[in-house]
């Protein structure tokens, strides 16, 4: 690995590493059948002109600056060219309301706004009344008919960059100087799975720090690629292939979108990838598709070889430790079925596989692990720049988040609460006393609101969420984060939420995985292709039984599922009832289908 470059911030590492790897490929985006490449040179020319830019429009040090946009390397250019003048970078998630758009602009009150394009500038426009505290808009595209004097395009601002460097050309270099570590860098707002938003600060020495701690468990050098795909408005994406590739000299590739991401995989084949449970659950799902489409001999070798990974794994029933002659064969066919599974994901040449922002089953784990791709779980909050513990490589303990990460201390109160503590730890919320006092407290630690536990050896569990405790009518406390990965982890579910609080017993709201029932029906001979007709189908109903049955007979009786019900569709981002990492949104939930809660405990 190449020697990191040196810099209280990551403003000092990005204008070194850009003088140091000058032509060397920064940031590829798709463009037709090829990918387009942006230098290390262009990448900081451009952040530059952009930069200056800003300071035209009269950008002052601390000022806020949104960012309204999905993954794209226009996005990269806008956070360098806010936080190299000094101001504070704001991002939105693209597929936020224009109501929520404005309360984030808004309660930060940002003077500037990035945005992606003619839809999201709709959304600001819609309104444009509520936010006084806006001057101008930046738009990345190109868009016909626009009010110059409130927006401008991305090319645009640069000129004026050219126009502000020909007077002052070290203005940038000069603002960027003076940046002190302590100095405000982001305000990150929560996806608000409870109530609205809150906006995490962090500092740009909260942010190095966070970096190093990360380097020192994976050192990281200009050999490493990332893809971009999971929100860069969320800190854990914006750490890797953001902060991450800036760090390590390296590339990252943005996908065109979710969808895209198996085929955009096959082309990056990166070298560090994180991704949340869901994804990790998806590509199980395909990997077991393709091979059940395989002609006859391929799909013999491929069920063996899988058969034979998830024992090596040690996957729960799978058939325990593999005898010498099992080793060997695995041996064999991970050298011929498992180089083409790893190839066929794209995965091939990652060194640190990752997983976070939600909890992950450990048999799914267990089961990667068997076809040679270990994955480490990775936990961590928005408020300490998203890495708490982490998983080191080599040294992975399936059903544990890992050690606290170097330079962070962790502890477990009174109440099972994960405290933390380390210059990660931002300085609060924005413009919420209250809420920060609550964060971290007197005693100095920071409040998670986790529930966990450690080990001997420091590796930390989670066991739960405080606000998430379910206490039945009799008093019981249950945490049903447990309870619903393991029903996510069977076949045909895609999400589960737990209800029970108050109530005599538990029951539990399920969604199909349209994937999953497609090809189960196809395997049962069924021609309804339809995931949402399958929901009312007995024998999808019957099978659901079964795996309600099963995870019952794994927990306690008092943790028993004892009535469920299948929603008429999955759930998703759209609707409001996932966050953009895919964690559900609990409450809105239980909200929108609360007649269906209360016909479970009807009688």
């Amino acid at each position: 690995m190449a020697e990191h470059a040196q810099g209280s911030t990551i403003v000092d590492v990005f204008w070194h590493n850009a003088a140091r790897y000058g032509p060397r490929p920064a940031l590829r985006r798709r463009v037709g059948d090829g990918w387009e490449t942006l230098t290390w040179d262009e990448y900081a020319r451009t952040v530059r002109r952009l930069g200056a830019g800003l300071v035209d429009l009269g950008l002052e040090a601390g000022d806020r600056v949104g960012i309204l946009s999905s993954n794209r390397r226009e996005w990269h250019l806008a956070d360098l060219a806010v936080l190299s003048v000094g101001a504070v970078t704001v991002p939105v998630y693209p597929t936020n309301s224009s109501s929520q758009v404005a309360y984030v602009v808004g309660h930060s009150d940002c003077r500037v706004l990035f945005v992606e394009d003619i839809d999201q500038l709709a959304k600001v426009l819609l309104r444009r009344h509520d936010l006084p505290e806006l001057e101008r808009v930046i738009i990345f595209d190109h868009a016909d008919g626009l009010d110059h004097d409130f927006v401008l395009e991305l090319e645009e601002l640069a000129e004026l960059g050219d126009d502000e460097l020909s007077l002052h050309p070290t203005v940038v270099d000069e603002r960027s100087a003076a940046i002190h570590p302590e100095d405000l860098a982001t305000i990150v707002y929560t996806s608000g799975t409870t109530g609205p938003p809150k906006g995490a600060m962090l500092t740009h020495g909260n942010i190095s720090a966070n970096i190093e701690h990360v380097t020192a468990v994976v050192p990281i050098g200009p050999d490493d690629r990332f893809l971009s795909f999971l929100p860069l408005s969320h800190i854990a994406e914006r750490t890797v292939s953001h902060f991450g590739q800036i760090l390590s000299g390296g590339e990252t590739w943005f996908a065109r979108s979710l969808v895209s991401v198996p085929d955009d995989l096959l082309d990056c084949r990166p070298t560090i990838f994180f991704a949340v449970p869901r994804v990790w659950e998806k590509f199980r799902e395909g990997i077991r598709e393709k091979v059940e489409e395989s002609p006859l001999p391929q799909r013999q070798l491929g069920e063996r070889y899988l058969h034979l990974a998830a024992r090596k794994g040690g996957v729960t029933g799978a058939g325990g430790t593999l005898s010498t002659i099992e080793t060997a064969q695995h041996r064999l066919l991970d050298a011929v079925v498992g180089r083409q599974v790893r190839s066929g994901l794209g995965l091939d040449r990652a060194r640190f596989l990752v997983s976070g922002a939600a909890p992950i089953h450990p048999d799914l784990l267990r089961w990667f692990k068997g076809l040679g791709l270990p994955i480490a779980e990775v936990y961590g909050q928005t408020e300490d720049g998203a890495v708490t513990s982490i998983n080191p490589p080599g040294a992975i303990k399936i059903g544990t988040v890992g050690p606290a990460a170097p330079g962070v201390e962790v502890c477990i109160g009174a109440d099972d609460e994960i405290l933390v503590k380390g210059a990660n730890v931002g300085p609060g919320y924005w413009q919420d006393p209250a809420a920060t006092a609550e964060l971290l407290g007197a005693d100095g630690w920071m409040h998670t609101g986790d529930l966990g536990a450690l080990d001997r050896q420091g590796y930390l569990s989670i066991t739960g969420r405080k606000k998430d405790l379910i206490i039945n009518a009799a008093g019981k406390n249950i945490s049903p984060q447990e309870i619903e990965t393991r029903l996510r982890y069977e076949p045909l579910i895609s999400q589960a939420v737990v209800i029970g609080d108050g109530r005599p017993y538990l029951t539990a709201l399920l969604t199909l995985d349209p994937d999953a029932v497609r090809e189960w029906a196809a395997h049962h001979g069924k021609s309804i292709n339809d995931a949402e007709a399958m929901v009312s189908d007995p024998e999808v109903h019957a099978a659901i039984a079964a795996s309600i049955e099963q995870v019952n007979d794994e927990h306690a009786r008092v943790e028993g599922i004892k009535r469920w019900r299948l929603l008429p569709r999955d759930l998703s981002i759209s609707s409001g009832e996932l966050t953009p990492t895919l964690k559900v949104k609990r409450q809105v939930v239980a909200n929108r289908w609360s007649e269906l809660i209360d016909e479970m405990y009807a009688g």
